[in-house]
Order: structure tokens, then C-alpha cells, then sequence
């Protein structure tokens, strides 16, 4: 007989054609729009190739030729002078920046062009900036840097490009930051020769200006398809429970239900029937538009079983859900609970369990109050799975739909009339 209940169920919701569009076409078609309209709201990776060119107009080894014949004419001992040169040799700026961080560390995000003649490059639009050292940039500044002699009066220069304002805003935060860590090095260096012990190496500080993605916890990144594909599906999910609890009370009004109970059919069996009928269709549900997400839109899951268990569990939530609503619905003798649920309550759900906004980029409290919703731990968990994350990793969102499915279905069974009420 449950089979039977069961069967009815689902062959009444094939042939409700509104009812199929709005749980599988409707957050299909938001998925796509949102997916497009909105990808710059989340943390989506965005690859840069930016074009930087480097006019260089002195040379190293002339340099510390020049730092050489100085220390000579200032009687600065033969051996502090090969410290000194040692030195100043590691702590080359142009060398470090441009060799090892811009076109070593950094090369799958900049493209350095050296160039010769600073005007003609300076007229080329597709640098988004151009990185000038003046001749004998290295001697002045090492002199400033070793013997705190008169200021360098001369200085490396940033040219930026305004119509490439992202790619030249990157650069300048780069420069600025390996200007930082150099102004450490630069102390560091100088308290060290005064102890009269070999210079430290700068790779340990450029090392640390390096290029990464920047996501969600440092985990892979969420792109905008990847998140409204989740948040439109666990919220379409959610009118499930009204379809099925509106659909109960139809029965109920035509004594279908009342026909079931002079049958000698427990009402638990009939109520089993609900939760069965509303889990496999929202499972149903959630594995056409993953999959439609993953064939169109590349949305994928990296392991599958956690994508299974997530689902499962949800549509365990919204079976409950299904129930207890039925429950009510038969208990008050009205409908307008299950109207009122899609047509107020998803809503409220679906807007703190974060199906519109990611809430982790926008407000902690709001990420958190997400997570005890039953759609909002569904999606988190999702969002989890699709980052890598561990079974660990997952369990409380797992535990909170379990909780969650386990405790409505208690109140519901307790609510659930066991006679016709009169």
C-alpha cells in the first residue's frame, strides 16, 4: 500500500506541468541569469595578463665599478670593500624586482618587455605601466644605503597606464610592497656589516611577493555559476513542501484521506508516504539541475558521494518539512499554512540561508544565522564540498540537516491528526 501511495504521488506531480516548471525550469533559467548578471559578486577567480615594461638605462656591473673607485678615494679598507660590494651586489634593486619577483615569481601574471627608449615606450598603450631606472640608479643608492651619504638624487620612476586602471593598480600595490620589504632588508643588511657577518640573502623577503589566488578560505574558488547553481537549487527546493502538503490536503478535502483511514490504513502509513514521495522527488530535483549546471555550465562536485550525502540529507529536511505541514494543514483545517509557507517563508528562508547573497563576503553574522537554516547549511555544505573540503569538514552542515530532519518529523508525527477531526 505504501508503494501504492507512493506511485500516486508522483505520477499527480508528472502531471501537474506548472508544478515541473517551477521546480526544475525556473531555477534553471535564474541559475543562467544570475550565473551572467552576477559574477562579480563572488570570489570568482579572474586570470590577469598584465603588460609591464622595464626601461633600464644603467648597468650593474658599471656600478659597483663606480661604488668600487668611491670607496677607494673615501679610504674605506680593502676588505669592508668586498663586504660592502657583496652587499650591495644581493640588494640590487632593478635585478631583484624585475629578474627574480616580476619575471620569475610572478610571471603568470606579468609580461615584462625591457625597452630602450623611455619616451617611445611611454606612447605605447598596451603597457599598463612602465618602470623607469635612470643611469646610475644602483651607485646612488647604494652610497645612501651603506654610507647614510647625502640623499640619492636619483630615483626609479612608475609610470601608469589610467585606461588599464586594474592591471596598473596591481602593479603599483606590487611595487609598493617590494619597496616595503626592501626598506627591511635595507636595515637588516646594515646592522649586520656592522657586526662584521656575511649579509643576509633577499630571496627570503621576495619570496613572500608572489602572486596567489586569492578565495574563499584559501581553498579553490567559488565561481558565480558554481554558487547561484547551489543557492537557486536548495531554494526551489524548499516549494516542494507546498506542493506536496497543498496536494495532501487536496486529498483531504476530496476524502481521499478519510477513504485511507476507513481502509484501516494507520495514518503513519499515509504520512510515510509524504515524506517518502517529498524526499525523492527534491532528490530528483537537485540531481537534474546539478547536472544540467555541470553539462552547461561546468558546474562540478569533486567528490561525488559527499554531493550525494548532502543531497540526500537535505531532501530528508524537506521531507519532514512536507509532513509537519501536512500535519498543520489537516490539524487547523485550512490551507493557507502551506500557501503562506511558499509563498512568505521561502522567501525569508532563502534570503538568510544566503540563495541571493553570498553572505561570507558580505557579513559573518549573516554566514552564521545561514547556517542554521536547513537550505542555508545545504548550500554551505555544498559550497564545502565543491571547495575539496573533507568529510570532517562537512560535518556540520551534515549534522545540522540530520538534526534538523530528524526533530521536524518528531513534532510533525506528534501533530499528525489520528482520526478525522470533526
Amino acid at each position: 500500500m505504501l508503494l501504492a501511495f507512493i506511485k500516486k504521488d508522483l505520477l499527480h506531480l508528472l502531471r501537474d506541468k506548472k508544478e515541473v516548471m517551477i521546480l526544475v525550469a525556473m531555477p534553471f533559467i535564474l541559475i543562467t541569469i544570475l550565473g551572467f548578471a552576477l559574477g562579480g559578486v563572488t570570489n570568482q577567480e579572474t586570470k590577469l595578463d598584465i603588460a609591464v615594461a622595464v626601461v633600464d638605462q644603467g648597468d650593474v656591473a658599471e656600478d659597483l665599478q663606480l661604488l668600487e673607485e668611491w670607496m677607494t678615494c673615501q679610504n674605506i679598507p680593502e676588505a669592508a670593500q668586498t663586504h660592502i660590494k657583496e652587499a650591495a651586489e644581493q640588494s640590487s634593486l632593478p635585478e631583484i624586482l624585475v629578474d627574480q619577483v616580476m619575471k620569475k615569481e610572478l610571471s603568470e601574471l606579468l609580461t615584462v618587455t625591457e625597452e630602450k627608449s623611455l619616451t617611445k615606450t611611454l606612447e605605447e598603450e598596451k603597457y599598463a605601466a612602465v618602470l623607469s631606472f635612470p643611469k646610475n640608479y644602483r651607485y646612488e643608492t647604494w652610497k645612501q644605503q651603506f654610507f647614510d651619504a647625502e640623499e640619492a638624487n636619483k630615483e626609479f620612476e612608475l609610470f601608469l597606464n589610467e585606461e588599464n586602471g586594474l592591471e596598473a593598480n596591481v602593479v603599483s600595490d606590487l611595487i609598493e610592497n617590494f619597496t616595503s620589504q626592501m626598506l627591511l632588508f635595507t636595515v637588516l643588511n646594515k646592522d649586520v656589516q656592522m657586526a662584521g657577518q656575511t649579509p643576509p640573502d633577499f630571496a627570503s623577503f621576495a619570496e613572500e611577493i608572489k602572486g596567489e589566488k586569492v578565495t574563499l578560505d584559501g581553498k579553490d574558488p567559488i565561481g558565480s555559476f558554481d554558487y547561484f547553481a547551489v543557492g537557486m537549487s536548495v531554494m526551489f527546493a524548499l516549494y516542494v513542501v507546498s506542493f506536496v502538503a497543498g496536494y495532501a490536503y487536496h486529498e483531504k478535502r476530496t476524502f481521499v484521506y478519510d477513504r485511507v483511514l476507513l481502509a484501516n490504513a494507520p495514518p503513519w502509513l499515509y504520512g510515510a508516504s509524504k515524506w517518502i514521495s517529498a524526499v525523492l522527488v527534491v532528490f530528483v530535483q537537485l540531481c537534474v539541475l546539478f547536472g544540467l549546471s555541470a553539462l552547461l555550465y561546468k558546474v562540478y562536485w569533486p567528490n561525488v558521494v559527499h554531493f550525494l550525502l548532502i543531497t540526500f540529507l537535505f531532501s530528508c529536511v524537506i521531507g519532514s518539512f512536507a509532513v509537519l505541514i501536512t500535519a498543520l494543514n489537516y490539524r487547523f483545517e485550512t490551507e493557507r499554512i502551506s500557501t503562506m509557507f511558499s509563498g512568505f517563508l521561502v522567501s525569508i528562508l532563502a534570503f538568510l540561508g544566503g540563495s541571493f547573497i553570498p553572505w561570507h563576503d558580505v557579513s559573518e553574522v549573516m554566514w552564521k544565522i545561514g547556517s542554521y537554516t536547513p537550505n542555508g547549511a545545504a548550500l554551505q555544505g555544498y559550497l564545502q564540498s565543491m571547495q575539496g573540503d573533507t568529510l570532517g569538514d562537512l560535518m556540520d552542515p551534515l549534522l545540522t540537516l540530520g538534526v534538523t530532519a530528524v526533530l521536524l518529523l518528531v513534532i510533525a508525527v506528534s501533530l499528525f491528526p489520528k482520526r478525522r477531526l470533526r
